[in-house]
């Protein structure tokens, strides 16, 4: 489970989620838009929030995901949203820390000094819209989507303003409707090297450009020197006064390591008598709502699950909660055993499986494994069965399945053609080289032309298909590997469902 959150959408954000990717740590990122989120590596360690949240969301999120430690890597300028992530903590009882990007300043850069006689420093974008108000010449804004109203109270803004915004959709929407369109925008991710900060001011032909002090990680540098090579002016919204005292990038990658080590400590010093659970649980054929709601409520308790990359991915629509839950995308037992072994801070595991954990499942085989030592010292497992096939198939035809014959040619094989003659009724699942196809053609092959096939796909989804027909007439059906077949040697109506 995760214990530590990220606010990000900045590079300190980006740097932080890829060290715990790399020192495999758990974590959860917040991010305000689709484009941060874009922008983080793609890990099953990893998990996104996207979107903004108020102060209430994120104590409650902190709270129901038993946060520890937050970071706060948001933008030195987003104020309102340290205050509330600060507030968050302190009403759910998490570690603040607060991740700081590195000041020109403090790089050797000058800060304040540099350039003085071309440089000209002001409060805030209003301020810097005053300034420009009574001058003359093209201007570059580079201070983000969120300022640039404050820039139309320049006289002629449409035609001197030029906005470096990060592109986003959304982000040029908002341009447009301020009335800065076509060639004015700019929209591009940085940071940007000395080298096209110059080339840019040079073919916008700009007197003016407008930054934040953002630090090292912001490019502030690159943009001072470009303008001073140009003799272009820079008018900079200094940093904000407000104290935050924070650790550096390293300092916080530091306090990540040691918050990982203390949870695997707690972990390994829990009571040895409390067993780890591993929960195996049938999920139905996967459609929305062929859940249990006995396998709804265990997904919610569990930190971890495991599966077939499909039931992973779905498993939010299945009931798993959307945050704070990590999901990996294998199924083999041993596999998922070794994992367990090598992540001992998780202590609810649940692995998934697609029908019910009855019926030709690898469900027996896990709980074969975990009652054979040492596993049946340190686990304790549950088996929590779902809706078959058979009998979602059987329901849909409006039959008992009682007196059917249950066989697999999923990753095995039978001898159909046997089984549907000594049998009234027989339900396979096909797989791999087990088609429709070559089902019908064993069916013929064998002079049973006159049974009636009633063929599944995608049983549950909103595409499913239920096909009834002879051996000859559904010979050449194209089907999906996600079929059933129930073969009936009584005469029955033919036709689609």
């Amino acid at each position: 489970m995760c214990r530590i959150l990220i606010f990000g959408g900045t590079t300190e954000g980006r740097l932080l989620a890829e060290y715990c990717m790399q020192q495999e740590i758990a974590v959860c990122v917040s991010v305000v838009s689709g484009y941060g989120a874009d922008l983080l590596p793609e890990s099953r360690l990893i998990h996104v929030i996207s979107g903004r949240m108020e102060e209430k969301e994120m104590e409650e999120f902190m709270s129901r995901e038993s946060i520890r430690t937050v970071f706060d890597a948001t933008h030195p300028y987003a104020v309102e949203a340290t205050v509330n992530i600060k507030e968050a903590c302190k009403r759910s009882g998490a570690s603040y820390v607060r991740v700081e990007r590195e000041s020109a300043a403090e790089n050797g850069g000058g800060g304040r000094e540099a350039s003085a006689s071309q440089t000209v420093y002001v409060d805030s974008a209003s301020e810097a819209a005053r300034y420009l108000k009574d001058r003359e010449g093209g201007i570059l804004v580079t201070t983000g989507s969120r300022e640039l109203a404050a820039f139309t109270a320049i006289p002629g803004y449409e035609d001197r303003l030029f906005a470096r915004v990060l592109p986003s959709a959304a982000v040029i929407c908002a341009c447009e409707e301020l009335g800065i369109k076509g060639k004015h925008v700019i929209a591009m991710q940085g940071p940007f090297s000395e080298e096209l900060n110059r080339a840019m001011m040079e073919q916008l032909g700009v007197r003016y450009l407008v930054t934040k002090e953002a630090g090292t990680a912001g490019g502030f540098l690159e943009k001072l020197s470009a303008a001073s090579a140009l003799s272009v002016t820079t008018v900079v919204i200094g940093r904000p006064s407000e104290d935050r005292d924070g650790v550096s990038l390293e300092e916080a990658k530091k306090l990540l390591m040691e918050s990982k080590l203390q949870t695997c400590s707690m972990a390994g010093s829990e009571n040895t008598s409390a067993k780890r659970k591993i929960s195996l649980m049938g999920t139905g054929m996967g459609g929305r709502g062929q859940m249990t709601l006995a396998v709804a409520e265990e997904l919610k308790r569990c930190d971890v699950l495991f599966g077939a990359k499909r039931m992973t991915e779905a498993a939010e629509t299945l009931g798993a909660p959307a945050d704070g839950i990590l999901r990996i995308p294998i199924y083999g037992n041993r596999e998922i055993l070794e994992w367990l072994e090598n992540h001992p801070e998780y202590r609810n595991a649940g692995v998934l499986y697609s029908g019910d954990t009855g019926f030709y499942s690898g469900a027996s085989g896990m709980a074969a494994m975990l009652l054979q030592e040492p596993y049946c010292d340190i686990y304790d497992y549950c088996i929590y069965p779902g809706i078959s096939s058979v009998s979602y198939l059987c329901a849909k035809m409006g039959r008992s399945w009682e007196q059917v014959k249950l066989i697999s040619l999923h990753g095995r094989d039978c001898d159909v053609s046997l089984e549907v003659s000594q049998n009234p009724a027989v339900f396979t699942l096909l797989g791999g080289v087990h088609t429709v196809k070559e089902l019908c053609e064993q069916l013929l092959n064998h002079g049973l032309s006159n049974v009636r096939m009633t063929v599944g796909e995608r049983l549950s989804y909103s595409d499913e298909r239920i096909v009834a027909g002879t051996p000859e007439q559904l010979a050449a059906m194209e089907c999906s590997s996600l079929a059933v077949v129930m073969m009936e040697r009584d005469e029955g109506r033919e036709g689609t469902r």
